[in-house]
């Protein structure tokens, strides 16, 4: 009897209150979400919206108690992502929040720096352009010297050729088939992705092949209706060792700022890709 009467109170405890992992009271999301936030932003709630309390507690509760204790990425790393996510929808308001924050969680502002210039080559550039001028900003509130040492290794005598050997590094001899197949008018087309999508950036030091490839993925996801890319990506992260988990967790960091639509076409792409076991 007395077992059956601690079920009842364990479900109207937890009635209504999803966390991922754990079964917590709205009280205790509440100070979870708010404990987070001042770790991370300090008194500069990113979340908060003026004169729309209920919302705002909605939001905040979800990302930093549900969302933070679902996912397995350190809190630097959920920052990184989502900045690439804020570039990428090209919602820079708060960047420069979301930046200290990264900072403030352990980043670097090499780290910082790269994530946002990662996201070049597939969301363009005028939305990098706008997030940096954010970023400097956060920099600027933590009294960081710039410009940053510069992060490249190519030049252009091999930019083309350490490219094309990272990409098919990552997607295999495939692309060979593809560059000597391609029409003469699209050509250089081809030849723009291993010099300059690969070359000028994912030959870049700080991040590593991991790294750039879930802020691609996460990127791609946030612009929504690039399912193909979104696949090619997918296999991509898995070719340089992150795992379904990790594709996982960065669509569940993304999932408030991109929307269920967005969210859900993203792990349809991962399904179809790396499906569950």
């Amino acid at each position: 009897m007395q077992k059956k009467i601690a079920a009842v109170l364990a479900i109207l405890l937890c009635a209504g209150i999803i966390t991922g992992r754990d079964c917590v009271m709205a009280a205790d999301r509440l100070e979870v979400s708010q404990k987070s936030i001042e770790a991370v932003y300090g008194k500069e709630n990113p979340i908060q919206i003026k004169q729309e309390p209920e919302i705002s507690s909605i939001m905040q509760k979800f990302i930093y108690a549900d969302i933070g204790n679902q996912v397995r990425f350190n809190q630097a790393q959920q920052e990184l992502l989502k900045l690439a996510v804020l570039v990428s929808s090209n919602t820079t308001e708060d960047l420069a929040t979301y930046a200290a924050g990264a900072l403030q969680s352990g980043a670097t502002d090499a780290e910082v720096r790269e994530t946002i210039y990662q996201c070049t080559p597939y969301v363009g550039f005028p939305r990098v352009k706008e997030a940096l001028e954010k970023m400097h900003a956060a920099f600027a509130s933590k009294g960081i010297d710039v410009p940053l040492a510069e992060s490249g290794t190519v030049d252009d005598s091999n930019r083309y050729d350490k490219g094309l050997a990272v990409q098919v590094s990552i997607f295999g001899d495939a692309i060979h088939k593809m560059n000597s197949s391609a029409p003469a008018e699209q050509k250089h087309i081809n030849t723009y992705l291993s010099a300059n999508c690969f070359g000028d950036y994912y030959t870049r030091q700080v991040l590593d092949l991991q790294q750039r490839e879930l802020i691609t993925f996460i990127a791609i996801a946030s612009l929504g209706g690039c399912e193909p890319q979104l696949k090619a990506h997918a296999a991509a992260n898995i070719a340089v060792g992150n795992t379904r988990q990790d594709l996982l967790d960065a669509i569940t960091v993304a999932l408030p700022y991109i929307g269920y639509p967005r969210t859900l076409n993203a792990l349809g792409c991962i399904n179809e890709i790396v499906p569950a076991k």
